[in-house]
């Protein structure tokens, strides 16, 4: 049976349904908003003041403090409810936000420059990525029930989507006219903003009161089963091929198109608009494929876990012919517009088919492990390319094409083991009653 278009089947929802699932799309829309005010900020303050060949240094000094901040986070969330914890995270960070902006009001560009600035500037907005967009799926999936999960997760995501064209579009638009110091403070009032939508929601959802979780003494058991999962289980190991692949290949692009806008572009201004202007096309791509490449092709797995990787392999190869700023944006475009919509859904859906243990903690192990791993040694692979042979864009788009290369085997194979396993699971037919017919 066909599944319902999710705003199709949105119209049949009770009214605290459609309720429920504006105020969590509207906090989507303002939370990715604001991340990606903030990441062409970052990005542009980055390459203008340290150069690109900083990169993999601060990629990996922010997988390590974010791994410290996460770990941290994890020990203070069950002491709080639920309101404190989202409330009270997006206040924090509009603090932190307004601070950063008195202090560049003071210091001007003097500050700004500062290496030591310049990366927590960074690390900052990777703290903001990981911790809010985690606080939100946490708080989505205490408040939304497994049934209603289906109908309202698609609205809620393209809110998210929406809202990374609203932040690209904004920083395109505004930097020129208000600088982007003044984008940080634009930054922090949405912070508030959100912090608003979360406690009306708490107040118009009356969801049910979150208890109290007490640590675990077994949580290393817990984790170490996880990897046993993951060793023993070929698909799983398939599975982890396609997050490392995929952690490599966007390292290594990503790092390219940062070269190449180094070299096109002069002043942390000018490279701030055209990363924004950079993050709106990427979220209206993500945005078409969400609403109709994804209802196309996620029925059939095969395909849907081979076209990021074959695209992006093209766009790769497209960009180390003509390494030129139309065709970086085209290779980013393919890249994060996929990996936002058809390659993330396809990837949570690979879980569907496995045992309970599987989807828990083997999956818990592959997101918050794995991916980070994947990221810590994409830079330390960026920072060998470095030393080796400096800038390099040839070089650093061979090793991405070797990813992908890596990204499109397992895919092709993990497309047939999804394929056994749903056939595994199937009941097997009833038996036709004698004498009838």
């Amino acid at each position: 049976m066909d599944r319902p278009h999710p705003f199709r089947a949105l119209q049949q929802l009770r009214p605290a349904q459609r309720l429920k699932a504006g105020l969590l799309s509207g906090w989507f829309f303002l939370l990715i908003t604001t991340l990606w005010l903030l990441k062409p900020i970052r990005q542009a303050s980055l390459l203008a003041h340290l150069g690109s060949a900083e990169i993999p240094y601060v990629r990996l000094g922010a997988v390590a403090v974010v791994a410290v901040i996460v770990a941290l986070y994890s020990r203070l969330v069950d002491r709080l409810t639920r309101l404190q914890v989202a409330r009270g995270a997006s206040l924090v960070f509009s603090g932190l936000l307004v601070a950063f902006w008195i202090a560049l009001l003071l210091g001007g560009e003097v500050l700004g420059a500062q290496r030591w600035f310049v990366w927590a500037v960074f690390i900052l907005v990777d703290i903001y990525a990981t911790v809010m967009v985690g606080i939100f799926w946490t708080y989505t999936n205490d408040v939304v029930s497994r049934e209603e999960a289906d109908v309202l997760y698609g609205p809620i995501g393209i809110g998210g989507i929406v809202g990374g064209v609203a932040g690209g579009v904004t920083v395109d638009a505004l930097v020129g006219a208000i600088g982007h110091v003044d984008l940080l403070l634009l930054c922090a009032g949405l912070g508030v903003a959100c912090a608003g939508v979360v406690t009306y929601a708490e107040h118009a959802l009356h969801p049910a009161p979150r208890r109290p979780h007490r640590e675990d003494p077994r949580a290393l058991h817990a984790a170490l089963e996880g990897l046993r999962q993951v060793v023993h289980s070929r698909y799983l190991v398939l599975i982890v091929g396609i997050v490392v692949g995929y952690e490599f290949a966007a390292a290594m692009t990503d790092f390219v198109v940062s070269v190449i806008f180094e070299a096109r572009f002069v002043g942390q201004q000018e490279l701030t608009q055209m990363f924004g202007r950079l993050g709106w096309i990427v979220s209206a791509t993500a945005l078409v494929a969400q609403l109709v490449i994804v209802p196309v092709l996620l029925p059939h797995k095969r395909i849907a876990l081979l076209v990021p990787p074959i695209a992006m392999a093209l766009a790769t190869i497209g960009l180390a012919i003509v390494p030129v700023v139309s065709i970086a944006i085209l290779l980013s475009a393919t890249d994060r517009g996929l990996n936002y919509s058809l390659q993330q859904v396809t990837k949570e859906t690979l879980y569907v088919p496995l045992t309970d243990v599987e989807r828990y903690k083997a999956k818990a192990l592959i997101d918050m492990f794995v991916d980070r791993a994947g990221k810590a040694l994409s830079a330390l692979a960026l920072m060998a390319i470095i030393a080796r042979a400096g800038i390099s864009i040839s070089i650093s788009l061979a090793v991405a094409l070797v990813a992908l290369a890596l990204w499109t085997v397992c895919a092709r194979a993990l497309g047939r083991a999804y394929a056994r396993r749903v056939a595994e699971a199937e009941p097997a037919p009833e038996p036709a009653l004698r004498g009838t017919g």
